[in-house]
């Protein structure tokens, strides 16, 4: 058993997560703390280069004092810009602490599905030498971390490592008041990005749809301002069913989770999506909120293997059917809702933080 863990990550841990991969590490790190072991935390923004310096020589100071049995690191999106962070990651490997690191990107690898828009010459160059960083950054965690965990096994299937493990995000323990009675017409629920690409218009047209002959679904729609702004869609047009909120955090979002029926994640399906876990699946579930979702491969697999959801296919005839059917048979809603608190309970963070302890233990124990 690990009594003495380091843990790093890259983002700041005094400000309240504003995206998925900043919710992540936050709850990793809350995790860890409620095992009862000696957790030493340092975090700090990756592109603030001079602040990284910092938390380098900070954990370098601690090591001179402090050794920790194992270290965890939940990295940036990207690559980690300044290379301090590389090198202790060497210097811990080869003073012989186990490592591991959950490792959340591929878009390097397939530029092509990182954008929809045409690059410019110095965006072009910009990605070149950030996609240059990764395969060196790449390279270096192969040969000196003992455990790479990657969200999905369909992403880990794109890497080649000694040992690579599956570690998808985790579900928490809402407290919010459980909804006895469906409401008429149901309430969905939507929280994530507002883009073509994360399935706005597809959504929005397949609500226009079920509502053409009157009102049968409502929508809340959580988003950040500009990401909407930006889509030129004017919610006075769907004001009957549509609420567009722009919030974040456990507590605002709390009162709207509420509300709701059912959470909604249709997005169409791309390559990157097929591999991709959102955050958001296991935050729906954290709220036992039954879950409407488009056949990507691994979010169509969870929602299935737990029982949580339906899945339908990513155009909007089929989303306006499964939504119709749900419509009319509200009984399956009910039978969906009582599968929710098991389906929280086996993927909670605790769960994913014991098993990160428990597998560095082992390698602990090989050395």
């Amino acid at each position: 058993m690990i009594r003495k863990l380091l843990y790093l990550t890259y983002i700041s841990l005094e400000d309240a997560p504003t995206s998925g991969s900043s919710v992540r590490p936050l709850k990793m790190k809350e995790a860890l703390e409620n095992l009862g072991i000696e957790v030493k935390t340092f975090g700090g923004i990756d592109n603030n280069i001079g602040l990284r310096k910092k938390t380098v020589a900070a954990v370098k100071k601690l090591l001179k004092t402090w050794r920790p049995e194992a270290c965890y690191i939940e990295p940036p999106s990207g690559p980690m810009f300044y290379y301090g962070d590389v090198r202790l990651i060497k210097q811990l490997h080869k003073a012989g602490i186990p490592i591991s690191i959950f490792y959340r990107d591929a878009y390097w690898k397939y530029p092509e599905y990182s954008t929809e828009k045409k690059l410019s010459v110095t965006e072009g160059l910009k990605r070149f030498l950030v996609k240059r960083m990764q395969i060196h950054q790449w390279n270096v965690f192969k040969k000196n971390i003992d455990i790479i965990y990657f969200p999905s096994a369909t992403m880990a299937k794109e890497f080649d490592c000694p040992r690579k493990e599956v570690l998808p995000p985790g579900a928490f323990m809402a407290r919010a008041k459980e909804k006895t009675r469906l409401s008429l017409p149901l309430q969905f629920i939507f929280v994530g990005g507002a883009a073509r690409d994360h399935g706005t218009f597809l959504t929005i047209e397949a609500f226009e749809k079920l509502n053409k002959s009157g009102v049968r679904g409502k929508v809340i729609y959580i988003c950040p301002r500009d990401q909407w702004e930006g889509l030129g869609l004017d919610k006075e047009n769907y004001r009957e069913w549509l609420e567009v909120i722009h919030t974040s955090g456990d507590e605002n979002l709390k009162p709207l989770y509420e509300k709701a029926d059912i959470a909604l994640l249709t997005a169409p399906r791309t390559f990157y999506r097929d591999f991709a876990v959102p955050i958001k699946i296991f935050e729906y579930m954290s709220y036992l909120k039954p879950i409407l979702v488009t056949n990507c491969t691994e979010t169509a697999r969870i929602v299935e293997e737990n029982q949580v959801g339906w899945v339908t296919r990513d155009d909007v005839e089929s989303v306006v059917h499964k939504l119709e059917e749900l419509c009319d048979h509200p009984e399956k809603i009910i039978k969906v809702r009582n599968h929710m608190e098991e389906a929280r309970r086996n993927h909670l963070w605790t769960g994913r933080a014991e098993r990160v302890v428990r597998e560095l233990g082992q390698i602990k124990q090989s050395i």
